[in-house]
């Protein structure tokens, strides 16, 4: 019976040989957290990153950014398959038709599963969003097999990594190639070449030169985050972030996601979640202090402006000194509207305008 199987496998494996060249999954990378500016695209063999203190690739910053993975997926058996994910931020996975995870929100390396049932030696289209927020990116893609046994623990013996040998592309180099794209996200993919980039250059001008991926030769902390609004309920933008400060003395940048009740400076409960990279950030780099800034737009009263600023950047250093980071390292100020990024003559604009800044020394 062993044998008949193997055979069988063999066989399997010959058939599909001939019509699937390139294992792995084809990865879509992009600036920003939902998918707003394409910069390249790979095959990557399997999903088991983890880009501490380095970018994903070449044009991409250390934070803020999303990537979308899809090709085939390989059911080895029938039965019940269990899909695990370890992230750092945000992610969901489509397996043929169902969706089997959705944690699409700020997450610091937690766990997510779901199942379903796949049939042996069938393909079965696979999708999986992920984005990155502050900080470093994680992310792992898990399975428990009918074959395996039974357990609770995901990430014990019967629960393993996803291999390049379960996922398929069609014939597609595997190299990255990099993506020069418009001022305005583009709606669809560009066309990538079926033939190494060293034989025929690519016949979009506005692909460029394929290059090899390159990592950085010394690590840098990234943070790269677009405004919100504080005062009024947060405008969606599309702008993609167009600098990669680091954390390093003299950077600053806004905390994207920390926001709180309208008129108030009481914070709400979704603004943890990035206060706590901040405060692990803090603890990682204990030479380093911070100045919190408060600003708003130019709507109302300037002297009540100026309070509510003040009193919210002391709200977020109050959250930080709780969670150990001590008090001379952190200063506060206020600003009001007298340091507007924007002309305050649109909704958006003035969205820009209510932040809190961190600044780093």
């Amino acid at each position: 019976m062993k044998t008949i199987r193997l055979l069988n496998g063999i066989v399997f494996w010959l058939a599909i040989s001939h019509t699937l060249a390139q294992q792995g999954l084809k990865g879509d990378y992009y600036v920003g957290t939902n998918f707003e500016r394409k910069v390249f695209t790979r095959i990557d063999p399997q999903l088991n990153f983890n880009w501490r203190g380095r970018s994903p690739g070449p044009g991409l910053p250390e934070s803020y950014y999303s990537i979308r993975w899809t090709g085939k997926l390989l059911a080895p058996v029938s039965g019940e398959y269990r899909f695990y994910a370890k992230v750092d931020d945000g992610i969901r996975v489509w397996v043929g038709n169902k969706k089997v995870m959705d944690s699409w929100q700020l997450n610091d390396s937690e766990s997510f599963g779901g199942q379903v049932i796949l049939e042996a030696g069938k393909l079965y289209d696979l999708r999986v969003d992920f984005f990155n927020d502050m900080l470093e990116g994680e992310i792992q893609l898990f399975w428990q097999r009918p074959d395996a046994k039974n357990t609770l623990n995901p990430f014990a013996a019967s629960g393993t990594l996803i291999t390049g040998e379960h996922f398929f592309q069609k014939a597609v180099p595997n190299r990255v190639t990099l993506i020069k794209t418009p001022e305005k996200p583009v709606s669809t993919p560009p066309v990538v070449a079926s033939v190494p980039p060293k034989t025929i250059p690519p016949k979009d001008p506005k692909v460029a030169v394929q290059k090899p991926i390159i990592k950085p030769s010394a690590p840098q902390k990234a943070v790269v985050l677009p405004t919100i609004a504080l005062d009024t309920p947060q405008v969606a933008t599309t702008s993609p972030p167009v600098t990669k400060p680091d954390f390093n003395a003299g950077t600053t940048f806004v905390l994207h996601q920390v926001q709180f009740e309208q008129s108030s400076y009481i914070l709400v409960p979704e603004s943890s979640a990035e206060l706590e990279k901040l405060v692990r950030a803090m603890k990682e780099n204990p030479l380093r202090s911070i100045d919190v800034s408060g600003h708003t737009d130019n709507v109302g009263d300037p002297r009540l402006n100026l309070a509510l600023s003040e009193n919210r950047a002391k709200v977020v250093a109050s959250y930080l000194k709780r969670r150990g980071i001590a008090d001379d390292r952190i200063t506060t100020i206020g600003y009001g509207g007298t340091r507007p990024i924007g002309n305050n003559n649109t909704e958006g604009e003035r969205a820009k305008n209510r932040r809190v800044e961190i600044t780093i020394r």
